[in-house]
């Protein structure tokens, strides 16, 4: 592990690590420790620099010099939560994306194999950095290095893999399954294109081999959380057996979406109006000329008619499954955090019949408008009682919370409500208002 230039840094003086107590610490440490080192090694012109691994002989070799990087204050108003997201679910890649994107690789953390884990390598330093440290002039002098000298001719593999990562939908990212779908697919499009454009032989065999290992787990996990999520979403409201055909059709509409784009580029060449001399070193980000492949072709033709598979399950195109997602995410928000008034005490549950037959004609609306296939559609349908059911007993769960409330402030009895929803006139009045 290395220790950096703490003391002249002028963002940590910035910083609410400056007040925490540690700078006058740190000035401790360098006063009891400098006397040992003046011995030893010749006066620095950095005096609040140190090499500590010859004052503790039991982290030899561990604790060394490391220059501070040049870096600026993190913005007040930087979206974490759009950076945080993982590569797979971001819309754009641009040409500042990737110069970032390459620059944060020298901050990435060394792991090696010890035994049967991967452990954090002691000989390499542990460099901190977000993108918010950057600063301008340090970018304008890395994009001047690769202008001259470019990514080089290996993939970053690496860099691959932890782009790879993340693949899976959940509820609250189900919205983006589409954008994660065309993202994986560009991404082993472009470097298949690469591979076979740049290798023969043995090596062609062993690069293609990495990259077919790495785009199978992407998209094997995407297809399983896929089904479990979502399709076990639908499994609870009775549709059996959709899970299933759910997990085969993500993965038939992730390899249709990558021989599209594989096609394309067989008959295509991305690369030929990239004529700037400063803008050569893109060619070589794959995940920058993926970017630019999804920007070239229309995602239309991903939406390709449903077909049967083998046994009892129909697969659903690309259309379907993301249309299933989002309106999964909408029916499980409703039962998890229902916003039906619990409180006011109403002489009829009529209303809340009306409004849930409300909801189930839009949802008959958007289903004839979204190209949705027959099949799907049916199963959404044949959804919403059940999912009434879960709603309703949601609500029940809320009055019941009122009843706990009274029993304990009895003033508050006649005040909020407290028996339980009339299902009889809530299924009456939704029936009625189909």
């Amino acid at each position: 592990m290395y220790i950096g230039q703490i003391g002249s840094n002028t963002w940590f003086k910035n910083s609410w690590l400056n007040g925490t107590g540690f700078s006058s610490n740190h000035t401790d440490l360098v006063h009891s420790l400098s006397k040992g080192q003046d011995a030893r090694q010749p006066k620095a012109t950095n005096r609040d620099r140190l090499e500590l691994s010859h004052s503790y002989p039991q982290l030899s070799n561990r604790l060394q010099i490391l220059e501070t990087p040049e870096a600026t204050q993190v913005e007040s108003n930087l979206n974490l939560a759009a950076d945080l997201r993982p590569a797979s679910e971001k819309e754009q890649y641009t040409e500042e994306d990737a110069l970032m994107n390459q620059y944060m690789k020298q901050y990435r953390l060394d792991f090696i194999k010890i035994g049967d884990s991967f452990e954090l390598d002691p000989s390499q330093p542990i460099k901190l950095m977000t993108e918010g440290q950057v600063s301008q002039k340090s970018l304008d002098a890395f994009r001047t290095q690769l202008e001259k000298n470019g990514l080089g001719d290996d993939i970053d593999w690496r860099g691959v893999q932890e782009d790879f990562l993340h693949m899976d939908i959940r509820f609250d990212n189900a919205k983006r399954f589409e954008t994660k779908v065309d993202y994986l697919a560009s991404r082993y499009a472009v470097l298949k294109d690469r591979i076979q454009t740049q290798y023969t032989g043995e090596k062609l065999e062993q690069e293609m081999q990495t990259l077919d290992t790495l785009y199978t787990q992407a998209k094997e996990e995407l297809a399983n959380s896929y089904s479990e999520n979502i399709g076990g979403f639908y499994e609870g409201m009775g549709q059996s057996g959709i899970a299933e055909g759910m997990k085969e059709s993500v993965l038939s509409a992730i390899d249709n979406r990558a021989n599209e784009y594989t096609s394309y580029l067989t008959e295509n060449d991305i690369y030929a109006d990239m004529t700037d001399p400063s803008k050569q070193w893109l060619k070589q980000d794959d995940g920058y000329m993926a970017a630019k492949l999804r920007e070239t072709i229309t995602v239309s033709s991903m939406d390709t008619p449903a077909t049967q598979t083998s046994g009892q399950h129909t697969l659903y195109n690309a259309n379907d499954l993301s249309f299933a997602a989002s309106y999964a995410k909408e029916l499980s928000e409703q039962i998890d955090k229902p916003t039906w008034d619990t409180y006011e005490i109403n002489s009829s549950d009529a209303d809340l019949g009306k409004y849930l037959a409300q909801q189930y004609q839009s949802l008959t609306d958007k289903l004839q408008y979204a190209g949705i296939s027959n099949q799907l559609s049916d199963q959404l349908k044949d959804s919403f009682e059940p999912f009434m059911d879960q709603f309703l007993n949601a609500l029940d769960a809320k009055i019941g919370q009122n009843r706990e409330r009274v029993a304990k402030k009895p003033w508050q009895s006649g005040l909020i409500r407290t028996q339980p929803i009339n299902r009889e006139e809530v299924y009456r009045a939704f029936r009625m208002f189909q």
